[in-house]
């Protein structure tokens, strides 16, 4: 059986780091953490396409002030680690939701003004993201609703945006001097799809009491129609819970409840 983080411990003395043997596996990638020249870092080594796609799209946002990608192959990236205290899953928790959903605004909104990157990148079209829940019968009704929201969605001609495609509390960290956004997806379509996500997170105790007063304030920041920031809502609950099938999780449940009120 491998040694957990064994690939990415490889690559991080491949790249003259210093491994710290703080490791992780995940079903997608595997991580550990190092230090090179005196520098916090972490190598990342990707199992799947979509993990490769993202690390092209982080090395291209290094270039114009994302995160900054030390090193970067087919298969790997490495990163200066973002070791700042301030956690914004926290900060919405302790009551200071609004703050933590400013800063998730503003890095998104960072992140689009960057310049779009090359096709090398492969950025995935939105329609392709949504296969699963817009091209299959969706027995639960709640899901179908939400399936056939998300088609006329789909269809709007207004020209796609670069996205992250996986904005949460947990994937945007204190850098120190700034936020940083880690582990994109790499898509492309309408631009309220990647603030969809976070209307589900961190907690469902947090995000269903908060889900009226979360949208007036994120079309404000963004300058979005709020009923159609409320529809990609619904569309990104219906297909997380179209991929979470009937495993149980706190993230699904709030996904349900969440698009029960949009949709109801």
């Amino acid at each position: 059986m491998p040694i957990p983080g064994s690939a990415a411990t490889a690559r991080l003395r491949a790249w003259a780091a210093v491994p710290t043997l703080e490791t992780w596996d995940t079903p997608s990638s595997t991580l550990a953490a190092g230090a090179r020249d005196g520098e916090p870092v972490i190598a990342k080594v990707a199992r799947v396409e979509e993990e490769r796609r993202g690390g092209r799209l982080m090395a291209w946002w290094s270039r114009h002030g994302g995160l900054p990608v030390l090193e970067h192959d087919g298969d790997a990236v490495l990163l200066r680690r973002a070791t700042g205290g301030r956690d914004l899953a926290t900060w919405a928790t302790t009551g200071r939701d609004d703050e933590a959903t400013r800063v998730l605004v503003d890095a998104v909104l960072a992140l689009r003004a960057m310049p779009a990157p090359p096709a090398s990148v492969g950025l995935v079209p939105l329609r392709t993201w949504f296969l699963d829940l817009v091209d299959a019968p969706q027995p639960d009704p709640l899901v179908d609703r939400a399936a056939s929201l998300a088609r006329d969605l789909l269809t709007d001609p207004r020209p796609a945006v670069v996205l992250h495609g996986d904005v949460h509390h947990g994937n945007v960290l204190d850098a120190g001097d700034r936020w940083a956004a880690i582990d994109p997806k790499g898509l492309l379509g309408h631009p309220a799809f990647d603030l969809a996500n976070l209307f589900c997170n961190p907690v469902p105790e947090v995000a269903v009491p908060r889900l009226d007063a979360r949208l007036d304030l994120v079309a404000d920041l963004a300058r979005l129609d709020r009923g159609l920031l409320a529809s990609w809502v619904a569309a990104w609950c219906g297909l997380s819970l179209t991929w979470a099938g009937e495993a149980a999780s706190g993230h699904a449940s709030t996904a349900r409840s969440v698009a029960a009120r949009l949709l109801r």
